[in-house]
C-alpha cells in the first residue's frame, strides 16, 4: 500500500471515530429524509440502537410538538435554502424519554446520479434551556423587587412631603405665640428662653423646608420657582440678618454690590444663601469671619460664601451634593444633610450653576446664574 492510500485509510478512521464519539450527535439522511447513518451519541440518547433508527425518517425521532414543526416549517427552509441552524427541538425516545436538542441541517451537493443527503448535528440543549429559564426567573423577581423598593420609595417621600406640611401647621403657632410673647415679657431669663425657643422655631422650619424640597425633587416635581425681577440685596441682607441672630457669637463679613434688580426667585435665592452661609457658620474656624459677596457685572449674578478652617475631605467632595451623604460621613449638628443638596437643586432651576474650592487656605462655594430676562 503506497504512503498516500496509506494516509487515505488513516484519515478515513480518524473521520469514522470522530463521527461515532463526538459528544455531539450526527445523523446522515438521504434526500426523502431517510436516517441511513447515525452515531453512538444519538443511540444513547433516544436509548435506541443504531440499527432501529436506520431507515426511519428524522421527523418519526421527535416529540408530536416538534414533528409538525419541522414538517411544516424546517423541512421548506432546508429545501428551500438548503441548511438551517441552531433550532430547538424535543428528540422522543424509548419508555416516553424527552430530550431538548439544537438542530443544524445541511443538504450536501448533489451526488453524481442527481440525489443529495442531508448533514444532521445535535447539541444537547436542556442545560442551556435550564440556565435561560433560570435567567428568566431571576429576571423576574428581580423585576419584582425593584417594582416593590419603587412603590416603598414613592410611599416613604409621599409621607415625608404630607409630614413636612403637617407640620408647619404646629411650628407655625408656636412662632406666633414666641412672637406675642417677646412684645410683654420684661425677665432677661425669660427673653433669653424667648430666644432659643425662636432659633429653634427658625431652625426646625428651615429643616421642614428642605424636607419638603427633597421630596419634590424625588417625586419628579423638581424645585419650583417664581421668577420676577427684583432688588436682591435686601433680601440677602435679611438672610445674613437671621443668621447674625441664630450665630450671635459669629462675625460675617459681607460685600453685596448689586447694582440692577435681578429677574430670580428671590425666596429660592434667599434659601440658596441661607443654606450656604449656615454651612459655612457651622464647619467654618468660629474664630474667623466668614465672607460672603454678591454681584452682578455682565448679566451675570454671582454669590460666593467662603469660610477658614479645615478642607472638606477629598472622599466628600464628589458626593458634596447628594442628599444625606454629606452628613452621614462628618456628622455635625447642621441637619439631615439636605442643605447643599437643596442649594444645588435651587441652582439648577434658575439655570446656574453651584460649585466649590477647598483647601487649607479656605472652602469657597460660588453660584453663578444668567440675569438675562
Amino acid at each position: 500500500m503506497s504512503d498516500q492510500n496509506k494516509n487515505n485509510a488513516f484519515q478515513e478512521q480518524e473521520a469514522n471515530l470522530f463521527f461515532e464519539e463526538s459528544i455531539s450527535g450526527f445523523l446522515i439522511a438521504d434526500e426523502k429524509n431517510r436516517i441511513i447513518r447515525s452515531n453512538k451519541r444519538v443511540s444513547d440518547w433516544l436509548g435506541i440502537s443504531p440499527a432501529n433508527i436506520e431507515g426511519k425518517k428524522f421527523s418519526d425521532l421527535l416529540s408530536i410538538g416538534s414533528k409538525i414543526y419541522f414538517e411544516t416549517h424546517l423541512s421548506p427552509l432546508l429545501k428551500m435554502q438548503g441548511y438551517f441552524e441552531e433550532i430547538l427541538v424535543e428528540l422522543s425516545g424509548a419508555a416516553g424519554k424527552r430530550l431538548k436538542i439544537l438542530i443544524n441541517a445541511k443538504e450536501s451537493a448533489s451526488k453524481e446520479e442527481g440525489s443529495k443527503l442531508i448533514y444532521y448535528t445535535l447539541l444537547k440543549a436542556s442545560d442551556r434551556v435550564q440556565y435561560e429559564q433560570n435567567l428568566q426567573n431571576a429576571k423576574r423577581l428581580t423585576e419584582e423587587e425593584l417594582e416593590g423598593e419603587r412603590k416603598n420609595v414613592i410611599l416613604r417621600e409621599q409621607l415625608i412631603a404630607v409630614l413636612g406640611h403637617d407640620l408647619r401647621n404646629p411650628l407655625g403657632a408656636i412662632s406666633m405665640t414666641v412672637g406675642l410673647l417677646e412684645r410683654s415679657v420684661k425677665d432677661d431669663r425669660q427673653k433669653n428662653l424667648l430666644g432659643i425657643l425662636k432659633r429653634s422655631s427658625y431652625r426646625m422650619n428651615e429643616l421642614i423646608g428642605n424636607v419638603m424640597d427633597f421630596a419634590r425633587t424625588r417625586l419628579g416635581e423638581g424645585i419650583v420657582i417664581s421668577p420676577r425681577e427684583v432688588d436682591l440685596k435686601p433680601v440677602l441682607e435679611h438672610v445674613m440678618a437671621e443668621l447674625k441672630f441664630l450665630f450671635p457669637d459669629r462675625q460675617i463679613e459681607a460685600d453685596l454690590s448689586l447694582i440692577d434688580p435681578i429677574f430670580c426667585d428671590a425666596d429660592r435665592i434667599a434659601q440658596l444663601v441661607s443654606n450656604l452661609l449656615a454651612n459655612a457658620l457651622t464647619h467654618g474656624n468660629p474664630q474667623s469671619p466668614v465672607y460672603f459677596t454678591a454681584r452682578n457685572p455682565s448679566n451675570k449674578l454671582e454669590i460666593s460664601v467662603a469660610n477658614e478652617g479645615e478642607p472638606i475631605p477629598e472622599s466628600l467632595q464628589a458626593i458634596l451634593f447628594t442628599p444625606f451623604k454629606r452628613e452621614a460621613d462628618r456628622p455635625s449638628n447642621n441637619g439631615l444633610g439636605l442643605g447643599l443638596y437643596i442649594a444645588d437643586q435651587i441652582a439648577q432651576a434658575h439655570g446656574g450653576t453651584l460649585s466649590f474650592v477647598s483647601d487649607e487656605k479656605e472652602t469657597r462655594f460660588t453660584f453663578v446664574m444668567d440675569c438675562n430676562i
